[in-house]
């Protein structure tokens, strides 16, 4: 049980101690009152709202603050909770005020007791006049520029001589020499071998410590060398004991069946 105003602070006090929730329920609790007691209130220039709309507000701000959570985002939640009308407005013009100041910055920060030098609106005209006589002498300027003839000057195209280019002469013979041509794995069919090697050599009963080192082993050779190559591996798996004759001939047909000449 957790003494709490709402489910969302239940649900915080819960994350505190490191308890995993699973399902929360509300239980009320009546309170026994004695005799009439004076009810108090508060306003904030607006209608009166009751200590308990106070207390559960400042309760749920400070748990969710201590979360860690954002104060904007803290005030749209609980603006949406609140079922008072005066809290919900002044939580509101709160959150208003907030983003106009520190976001949009509509209202001046505050100084630290330094005041601000005004200047004087004589040295405003001043300056603005001086601006004003430049700009009326630049356009002066520029449309006796305007006015003036232009006169085409002759000029006499340069030659110019092209530096002369001698061109290496590429080598003819290549240091490149192409595979011969021989038997070999089918490259495009990997993962189809793959999977047909692995049911194989479950299906023979090939111990499971030597089942990686022949899948990977024989299409290495078989690919990158020549299929004879894989077979000459098979041999000596053999002659280890890791494979029999029969396992060695089941083996030798899926490579078979994978050799192309290329």
């Amino acid at each position: 049980v957790v003494d709490a105003l709402s489910l969302e602070e239940a649900s915080f006090k819960l994350k505190e101690k490191k308890i995993i929730i699973t399902k929360i329920t509300r239980e009320k609790v009546k309170k026994k009152t004695k005799g009439k007691e004076k009810k108090s209130s508060f306003s904030f220039g607006k209608k009166a709202v009751k200590p308990q709309d106070v207390v559960i507000f400042s309760k749920q701000f400070a748990t969710m603050v201590k979360a860690g959570l954002p104060i904007l985002n803290v005030l749209s939640m609980i603006r949406d909770q609140i079922d008072h009308p005066t809290v919900k407005e002044i939580v509101e013009d709160k959150s208003k005020e907030m983003i106009s100041d520190q976001i949009l910055g509509n209202n001046p920060k505050k100084t630290r007791g330094l005041k601000q030098i005004k200047k004087k609106d004589d040295d405003k005209s001043k300056d603005l006049n001086v601006q004003s006589d430049r700009a009326a002498a630049l356009i002066e300027q520029s449309k006796k520029r305007a006015m003036q003839p232009v006169v085409a000057e002759s000029v006499s195209p340069k030659k110019t001589t092209k530096p002369v280019v001698t061109r290496r002469r590429r080598n003819t013979k290549t240091s490149y020499q192409p595979a011969a041509r021989a038997k070999r794995l089918n490259r495009s069919r990997h993962m189809e071998y793959k999977y047909e090697m692995r049911k194989l050599l479950v299906d023979i009963n090939v111990p499971e410590e030597h089942r990686s080192n022949l899948l990977g082993t024989i299409w290495a050779k078989g690919e990158r060398k020549t299929t004879s190559d894989a077979k000459d591996f098979l041999l000596e798996k053999m002659s280890e004991g890791a494979i029999d004759e029969g396992q060695k001939s089941r083996l030798e047909k899926v490579i078979d069946d994978y050799t192309i000449r290329r």
